[in-house]
């Protein structure tokens, strides 16, 4: 008689939960801890006994805090930068060679980061108050790994925004794209304090990524006064 035997998958922290689970589990602990506390005030220690696996399961799955860091946000930050270039390419091939509206643009950066933000299993508004944390708190290690991630992006939104207003400046557009990513920012991460239920719609989400691609628009096309109107 032929015995089937199942076997489960044990997790490195124990139990019979697989590989991935347990991986994921620790991240989404990694997470709600540093966006609580702090990249640096959070040990290990503190995220294996939140998620209730032993120390092996950190050094298995990703060797070493920093490397655990890099993750929590690649996890993230991979999946909505190329939402945002997804969508630039995407109407950039339906103009063809014509520029793209300013509008556009923005757009393009700002809408994937909104999307984000309303979804839990993306990371919703833990995410958004730890990459505040990210930007309050200076890592170099995660500064590496951020310019890594950001650099390609921008570049390529630098380029279409200079195709949009080819009027402006190269340094001039770098800085303006720089005061759109604080202004967004700020918006994401004030969000639940202004609104505290926004999530069950109580404010219009387009309505608000409407107001910002306005807003930025508007600081993106202003003239600089000159050196003369300055004294």
């Amino acid at each position: 008689m032929n015995v089937r035997i199942q076997l489960k998958h044990a997790s490195v922290g124990g139990g019979s939960e697989s590989h991935s689970e347990t991986r994921k589990r620790v991240l989404d602990t990694a997470e709600r801890l540093f966006a609580e506390k702090g990249l640096e005030a959070v040990s290990v220690r503190d995220i294996t006994q939140a998620a209730e696996v032993n120390l092996g399961a950190i050094n298995y799955h990703f060797g070493t805090k920093e490397a655990l860091i890099a993750e929590v946000f690649e996890r993230r930050l991979t999946p909505l930068n190329r939402a945002r270039l997804a969508q630039l390419d995407v109407l950039e091939k339906a103009t063809g060679r014509k520029p793209l509206k300013v509008e556009e643009v923005l757009d393009s950066f700002i809408r994937p980061a909104f999307e984000q933000a309303q979804n839990p299993e993306q990371g919703g508004l833990n995410f958004c108050k730890l990459m505040g944390r990210c930007l309050a708190e200076p890592n170099v290690n995660l500064e590496k790994f951020m310019l890594k991630q950001f650099q390609p992006l921008m570049e390529r939104f630098d380029a279409a925004m200079k195709r949009a207003v080819p009027s402006l400046a190269g340094d001039d557009v770098f800085w303006r794209l720089h005061f759109t990513v604080g202004a967004l920012h700020h918006c994401l991460l004030t969000m639940d304090q202004l609104a505290p239920n926004w999530v069950k719609n109580c404010v219009d989400i387009e309505e608000q990524i409407q107001r910002l691609i306005t807003f930025a628009a508007a600081g993106v096309r202003a003239h600089l006064p000159s050196s003369s109107s300055k004294s």
